[in-house]
């Protein structure tokens, strides 16, 4: 059991790229149907020679500041066209020789996680193809995970397979795609072969009846309004929190600002990094004073529990805050 529980914990990390919520208005949909059905060379229609795809029209959700950090600024031309064209570059661009892969995104949601991105491969600066015929959403399936160059001729990508009944954190399905490049002047990128395998060695072909939850999934996948601090009821229901137990992330609201950062969980110890947020102003003086209030507590919990629908934040002996379960929309 402890074997099977690390080897979900391994797949989260690995899966850092993939690491999503239920799809929002505005997302791209699942886009797992191609790693079933025979593999075409989407980057080569009609035998014509690849042409860069522009980004997905994705609204922007507001993603905090803190998302930015994972944005890198381009190093060559052909990034540099990427950027002209409305894409985000995010993650370590890989090369082998004259070979490079290089992660774009649309943007990110509230978790920082990636929507509408894409995988583009160049031969010596020269446009070559995606790694998916369209682009993905992080945490959904056929969302990619890991790309590997083996060679300057050769890749391998994996893709989360989401069947019904698996949790977000965990695809129960891993999807292997190998790829062949060919060197020339209009270079092309070709989708070879694809496998499936269970996500974990211990795992069988077919996704679980009922998968066990990460240790802290009680404090995941709802939302957490506040009811009380220190014991004194507030009203509103405007404040709350939302724990992503994959990502270790937490994101929510005071009220009048969003906010985000990381969280660490072990038995019933719980603790919030520092926050950032966005900072427009409020006028509501009553807001304010929530605000201020909830802010001072959240940095010194230390403890928590979940009791039914009621979850509570302690420091040491001393309930700083409780708040009520919703289903995180």
């Amino acid at each position: 059991m402890a074997r099977y529980a690390l080897c979900l914990l391994i797949g989260a990390l690995a899966a850092w790229l993939a690491s999503s919520a239920p799809a929002a208005a505005g997302r791209v949909n699942s886009t797992g149907g191609w790693l079933d059905r025979p593999l075409t060379n989407w980057n080569r229609p009609n035998g014509r020679a690849p042409s860069l795809p522009d980004p997905a029209d994705i609204p922007d959700i507001a993603a905090p500041p803190a998302c930015d950090k994972q944005l890198r600024r381009p190093v060559t031309a052909a990034e540099r066209e990427l950027i002209k064209r409305g894409w985000k570059l995010f993650g370590a661009a890989q090369a082998f020789d004259a070979t490079q892969v290089a992660m774009a995104t649309t943007g990110f949601d509230d978790m920082c996680r990636p929507l509408g991105y894409q995988a583009f491969v160049y031969w010596e600066g020269r446009y070559a193809g995606t790694l998916a015929p369209s682009a993905m959403n992080g945490r959904t399936d056929g969302a990619l995970a890991d790309v590997k160059l083996v060679s300057p001729t050769s890749l391998i990508a994996e893709f989360n397979r989401y069947a019904p009944g698996d949790p977000a954190c965990c695809p129960s399905r891993v999807a292997t795609v190998t790829y062949e490049l060919s060197r020339d002047d209009a270079p092309v990128l070709k989708a070879t072969s694809v496998a499936h395998r269970p996500a974990c060695p211990q795992a069988s072909a077919e996704p679980p009846a009922a998968p066990k939850p990460p240790a802290n999934a009680s404090l995941a996948g709802r939302r957490w309004t506040l009811a009380r601090i220190e014991g004194e009821a507030v009203g509103g229901g405007e404040c709350f929190i939302e724990l992503d137990a994959s990502a270790m992330r937490v994101s929510g609201s005071d009220g009048c600002n969003r906010f985000t950062g990381s969280y660490t969980v072990r038995g019933d110890r719980l603790k919030f990094s520092p926050l950032a947020g966005t900072k427009r102003a409020c006028l509501d003086e009553a807001v304010r004073k929530l605000e201020r209030r909830f802010h001072r507590a959240l940095p010194q919990v230390n403890r928590f529990a979940v009791r039914d629908n009621q979850l509570m934040l302690y420091n040491g002996h001393r309930l700083l805050l409780t708040l009520i379960a919703q289903t995180a929309d």
